[in-house]
């Protein structure tokens, strides 16, 4: 058996010869995801030369099919002899070789969307916009005084008992929990989007902790610092890397989402395939007795855990945050610089998944974060940061390709 591969863009056409048995099978379905991987969502399989498909190569060409369509893509077989039909109509297929749906995959709630590109930015990253919620604004709520964390320990007076509904995404230093005398133990780096909750206490736990929201009553998380935004977004990003660029950084992606909401400061949450992240998480509660939080070394040790280099690569990531120019009021103390421009500021977190190829076209938020979530392990959630220590620093999180949602924030609370 042969299997050629050649890839065009977003496209690959697969050229197959041979018996196309169970072995080799599982070498077609091995291709596939490497495809998948580099972006590739349109697949055409060239069956000319195969004189046999088995049972177990109909499945596999079945779940791809499956996968392709929850991404938007598709999967079409050519040049199949009439031996190859009827060993796929023994394998339940119809004669037009109809492939079975996924009862229910994205279903209800979506709508055709225009996509146009984005061609006035010099950048690493090509973007194409849609439109989601053409009135969608957001109102981003300020929680507890992140300067405190070099002061004092948080107290219960400090702290806020937060519901994340569906509605809503936030990000800070919190553990999921209804009170403070449960959570005091655990703050850690935390981060919500679309009813689903994910941190990583601080009480020495080795793992990641999460809730989805599935009922009526929506997840609470006690915040002691951090910002949440309710409302709706304007607009939907799609966005991969130019093929001559390495990755997208995060500055960028935020600065063309700022620019596509409109205004001088936007909420935004992104679905996208890593190419590595620059990020830190607290090792000890900031509700702590040993807090203030001492941030010069070595003591910076015993409370910070990060990486002197980028991590999770190839991953698949899902990150919120705040981006604003030149942030005045209140909400300045809750964002940090994004780049070496002076001028774009921003607040961002990561809940960090196995790595899962990304829809990039028109996609339900709460369906994606709650597969997400059920079919992909959780490993990690971190505050990401602009190391801006030159040669000697990790520099900032990159990104290959994905979608994002956008929404200007019109008030402050």
């Amino acid at each position: 058996m042969k299997i050629d591969a050649v890839r065009e863009g977003g496209s690959a056409r697969v050229t197959l010869e041979g018996r196309l048995d169970r072995e080799w099978a599982e070498q077609l379905s091995d291709t596939l995801q490497d495809l998948l991987q580099d972006g590739v969502r349109t697949l055409s399989l060239d069956f000319a030369g195969v004189t046999y498909v088995s049972s177990e190569a109909a499945k596999v060409l079945t779940r791809w099919h499956q996968e392709l369509a929850l991404l938007r893509g598709d999967v079409r077989l050519t040049a199949l002899s009439t031996a190859v039909r009827e060993g796929f109509a023994v394998a339940g297929w119809d004669a037009d070789l109809g492939m079975p749906e996924r009862p229910g995959a994205l279903s209800g709630g979506l709508r055709r969307s225009y996509w146009h590109s984005r061609t006035d930015f010099a950048a690493c990253g090509h973007y194409e916009l849609s439109a989601c919620t053409p009135e969608g604004t957001l109102t981003c709520h300020l929680h507890g005084d992140p300067e405190q964390l070099t002061r004092a320990p948080f107290g219960s007076g400090d702290c806020r008992s937060v519901a994340l509904t569906e509605d809503t995404f936030a990000l800070g230093l919190g553990a999921i929990g209804g009170n403070y005398s449960d959570c005091r133990e655990r703050l850690g780096e935390l981060i919500a989007v679309a009813g689903c909750v994910a941190y990583f206490p601080s009480d020495g736990a080795r793992m990641a902790d999460y809730l989805v929201g599935a009922g009526e009553t929506a997840p609470r998380a006690v915040v002691a610092s951090g910002v949440s935004c309710q409302g709706g977004f304007t607009k939907l990003i799609r966005f991969n890397k130019q093929p001559d660029a390495e990755a997208i950084p995060l500055s960028e992606l935020a600065a063309i989402g700022l620019d596509a909401a409109g205004g001088t400061m936007a909420g935004l949450v992104v679905a996208g395939e890593t190419a590595g992240l620059s990020g830190a998480r607290l090792r000890r509660s900031p509700a702590e007795a040993a807090a203030p939080v001492r941030f010069e070394v070595p003591a910076i040790r015993d409370w910070l855990a990060f990486a002197p280099e980028r991590i999770h690569a190839m991953t698949t990531t899902v990150i919120a945050g705040v981006v604003a120019r030149k942030p005045t009021g209140p909400v300045a103390a809750h964002l940090r610089p994004l780049d070496g421009s002076g001028e774009l500021h921003g607040h961002f977190h990561a809940a960090v998944f196995s790595y899962h190829p990304l829809p990039q076209r028109t996609v339900d938020l709460t369906g994606l974060l709650q597969g997400l979530f059920a079919n992909q392990q959780l490993r990690d959630v971190l505050h990401l940061v602009w190391d801006d220590r030159g040669d000697a620093g990790v520099g900032e999180s990159l990104l290959v390709r994905g979608v994002g949602w956008v929404g200007p924030i019109t008030q402050v609370a």
